[in-house]
């Protein structure tokens, strides 16, 4: 069977019988179904289907997750029955919870919706109690995807935590992460120290997401609500500074959660409960009304295609700004898709925020490379920081990735010509002899004359001022208008004192619109004086 065969009505291997979607999310989908094997009385009548879309990896993910979460004993974990693959599909088996899950909750209306006191304390001390199990296990289980789409309201039950795809062990007190999950929960210690250096995730990195949810149901906001805020930490209110109703004793437990240092947070799920319990034993037996305030609310396509296909069009349309609202909006719930990063570090570079678009670029390739994804997968990533690089004049960095690009794609000549490009910007003298090597091929391949101009320069870089002239003549004789050559050769022959030479360079360099800067350095050079109109041109 395949994946666009799942529908409604659709029965998998004689087990399931799909009835409704759940959800849609970056690494699968997510049915309600009813179970109708007869040799599974063991199983409730309904239960919950994850079926993985890339049925490659999905058996790795699949066992993975089932693995891990066949462990928990815990009423506020979701309960994962089993897992296999069925009709070639990679599927596992789950408790389903009747019911919204939080995000519906507190993102499906613009109006604020008070919530009692009592009702958000019982939601924090469940969400406390499913990490206090999972970190009461040996060795202890990080969550690792917190959010508000992972935590399910029951009618009669209560909150109930799910989707334990990231879930793992963690047998040391931190392990190297690439920061999967939603942008908005993660704790510092998962951004890493430097671009391109893995994060840290420990036990109170769940403890940081929670903080995270406990201050979003409680303010009506993310502490940090775009990947630019969260990427650089900028610093956020404590809740009751935008809620006055909140109690300063449940203040001071979210700001716990929310420290920047891990050590300084309760360290577990255990802790965490026992705070809030004894906050809970404290309050007024009557329920005090919180007022929270509702963000604008912001219409988000669900799925994780319908997303890009939108912003993808917005980008096409030149709406940049609200391309990246929608992204923003949508990485606020769903897990940090790489197809998402890439169309989210488009939109950046487009409007010049080259330091956030190198974090979403280098996260992206990172988790495909994690993933096993193929070259041509990941080739935007790496072309996308190959250009950042340049623009954040990280040459070096830049040289890595366009030599990566022009040696998988040989045949792309475009690559290839960046990459000598980047060396020569880059500027020590090993890689400018190395740049006109790799463009001196590309030139007897594809003689053009930008080309040679660059290789003008590398050799005017290197003090090889006859070299560079004669690349730079070359230049002008495949292109009479070559702006670089025309400006580089009319200021060698101004200084060798060649005026009739550096003149004629500068009547070209005239005629190009878009080289007016240029031309006024040679003009002002060599002591000629331009008109007016010229000036302002």
């Amino acid at each position: 069977m395949k994946l666009a065969d799942i529908c409604r009505g659709v029965v998998l291997g004689g087990r399931f019988r799909l009835v409704d979607l759940l959800g849609d999310g970056s690494f699968g989908y997510v049915w309600k179904a009813d179970v109708i094997d007869p040799d599974a009385a063991q199983l409730p009548p309904t239960v919950a289907l994850k079926i993985f879309k890339d049925v490659h990896s999905g058996n790795k993910l699949l066992f993975r997750e089932a693995l891990v979460a066949q462990k928990f004993s815990c009423n506020r974990l979701v309960k994962v029955y089993g897992c296999d693959r069925i009709d070639g599909l990679p599927v596992m088996w789950m408790e389903y919870v009747p019911g919204q899950s939080l995000q519906e909750l507190l993102g499906t209306s613009d109006a604020p919706t008070p919530y009692g006191l009592k009702e958000v304390l019982a939601w924090m001390r469940d969400l406390a109690e499913a990490l206090a199990h999972m970190h009461m296990q040996e060795p202890p289980i990080g969550h690792g995807d917190l959010k508000l789409d992972n935590i399910f309201i029951h009618p009669n039950e209560g909150a109930k935590v799910g989707d334990f795809g990231l879930s793992k062990p963690l047998p040391a007190k931190f392990v190297d992460t690439n920061g999967n999950g939603a942008y908005p929960y993660w704790a510092p210690e998962i951004l890493g120290k430097t671009e391109g250096e893995p994060g840290k995730r420990c036990i109170a990195s769940d403890i940081y997401a929670a903080g995270v949810i406990a201050y979003r149901i409680l303010t009506g906001q993310f502490p940090r609500s775009s990947w630019t805020e969260c990427i650089t930490q900028v610093p956020f209110p404590r809740a009751r500074d935008l809620n006055g109703s909140i109690p300063p004793e449940l203040d001071a437990i979210v700001a716990k959660c929310l420290e920047k240092k891990p050590e300084k947070r309760f360290q577990t799920g255990c802790e965490l409960l026992a705070a809030i319990e004894t906050f809970i034993n404290r309050a007024d037996s009557e329920p005090e009304v919180l007022k929270v305030p509702r963000p604008e609310h912001v219409s988000v396509p669900a799925a994780v295609n319908e997303l890009l296909d939108y912003a993808q069009q917005l980008l096409v349309e030149g709406k940049v700004d609200d391309a990246m609202v929608r992204l923003e909006s949508g990485m606020q719930r769903m897990s940090t898709s790489p197809r998402v990063l890439l169309v989210y570090g488009e939109a950046l570079r487009r409007v010049g925020n080259f330091q956030t678009a190198l974090s979403a670029y280098s996260r992206a390739l990172r988790w495909m490379e994690q993933h096993g994804w193929s070259d041509d997968e990941k080739r935007d990533a790496i072309e996308g920081l190959a250009e950042v690089n340049v623009r954040l004049k990280r040459y070096e960095q830049a040289v890595k990735h366009f030599e990566r690009l022009s040696q998988t794609w040989p045949d792309h000549h475009w690559y290839q010509y960046r990459y000598g490009v980047a060396l020569a910007l880059e500027g020590s003298d090993p890689k400018l002899r190395k740049s006109i090597e790799v463009l001196q091929e590309l030139f007897d391949r594809k003689p053009s004359a930008l080309i040679a101009a660059k290789i003008g320069q590398a050799h005017q870089e290197l003090g090889q001022i006859d070299q560079a002239c004669q690349y730079y003549n070359e230049a002008i004789m495949l292109d009479e208008f070559e702006p670089v050559a025309l400006a580089r050769l009319g200021h060698i022959r101004a200084v060798q004192n060649r005026m009739e030479k550096a003149n004629e360079c500068l009547d070209r360099l005239l005629q190009i619109e878009g080289a007016e800067d240029e031309a006024h350095k040679l003009a002002q050079q060599i002591g000629r004086k331009l008109h007016d109109d010229v000036r302002t041109n």
